[in-house]
């Protein structure tokens, strides 16, 4: 019931929320739908393990949220303070791992229940599982190796803060391209939102709680999580994308080969720099002509990497198996 809120645009119980016409309000002042996002052609992405972070808490937290797809969104409810609010919505940290920044986007419509509560009170917290990730996905079916979730091994990430809508277009503009490549089969998400209108959020994070290991929890600061840096060493086959990136390259129009090339260079010898290249390559060249055969190969491991809501809009009977790990 969320205390009357309006789920989907029905009339649950009639509650005004602030006089608002929530149904076409723009939280954040911009008009979404009048802009086309600049929406790329994204190389498919591997779907790769789960690094060896050892200590590295940060890197770990950081890799949980960029490899996510969905977060559970935690609101207290505008209409009765002692009332919480889970909200699961589809979100994206950057076009990929390398283009991450650790403070993921995700996007709300006017009427949606989250939204109303973050108009009241903007305090929020973001919830992850690694239970959830395709990375972590075994032949088998079975998620983390096979151990349940509540596992400390199988771990588990809160962002807690503030929910900050983005009001600059460069940001939005991000936004819509980090969607665009992570959530290609919600194209609206990357086109400017729901018809209702509505705002791309972010967070500014405050307080982080992260369980990892047995032992309790892992001692992370905002700090530490917001200013971790990658070390290419210790992720092999990541490759760079977006604009940004966490190397601080500026990529302009670099080919998916040249942005590997740059990136490797940087930290790790030409031998592994050159051996990430030729398995790229392989890995693009035996997916194509698999999809164009109309056959299968090792990569339909990619399908795991499947968002929950991007298929909303799309008939059963019309879904494919797209090429890459960013698929519906």
């Amino acid at each position: 019931d969320h205390g009357g809120h309006d789920h989907g645009g029905h009339d649950h119980g009639g509650h005004d929320h602030g006089g608002h016409d929530h149904g076409g309000h723009d939280h954040g002042g911009h008009d979404h739908g009048e802009h086309q996002a600049e929406v790329r052609t994204t190389t498919p992405l591997p779907l790769l393990p789960r690094p060896k972070f050892g200590r590295d808490a940060a890197g770990h937290a950081r890799w949980i949220v960029a490899k996510s797809l969905w977060t559970t969104v935690s609101t207290i409810s505008s209409t009765n303070a002692d009332r919480p609010f889970g909200n699961i919505r589809s979100i994206a940290d950057g076009e990929c791992f390398l283009d991450s920044t650790g403070l993921p986007y995700f996007y709300l419509p006017a009427p949606d229940p989250t939204a109303i509560d973050i108009e009241s009170n903007d305090k929020i917290a973001l919830s992850f599982a690694e239970a959830s990730l395709a990375e972590r996905l075994g032949d088998d079916g079975s998620a983390c190796g096979g151990k349940d979730a509540e596992d400390p091994t199988c771990a588990k990430l809160t962002l807690i803060g503030r929910a900050k809508p983005l009001e600059d277009d460069a940001r939005v503009a991000s936004a819509r391209r980090a969607f665009g490549a992570q959530h290609p089969r919600a194209e609206w998400l990357a086109r400017g939102g729901a018809h209702t209108g509505g705002s791309f959020y972010t967070l500014e994070v405050t307080e982080i709680t992260f369980l990892r290991s047995y032992g309790g929890y892992t001692d992370l600061s905002p700090e530490a999580y917001l200013s971790w840096k990658p070390d290419l060493g210790k992720l092999p086959g990541e490759v760079q994308c977006g604009t940004e990136g966490l190397l601080g390259i500026s990529h302009g129009d670099y080919s998916l080969q040249q942005r590997i090339v740059a990136s490797a260079s940087r930290n790790v010898p030409l031998s592994f720099m050159v051996l990430v290249l030729v398995a790229t390559l392989i890995a693009t060249v035996v997916v194509r002509l698999s999809k164009r055969m109309g056959g299968t190969t090792g990569f339909d491991s990619y399908s795991k990497r499947r968002g929950y809501a991007e298929a909303s809009n799309v008939e059963e009977d019309t879904l494919e198996v797209e090429e890459g790990r960013n698929i519906t």
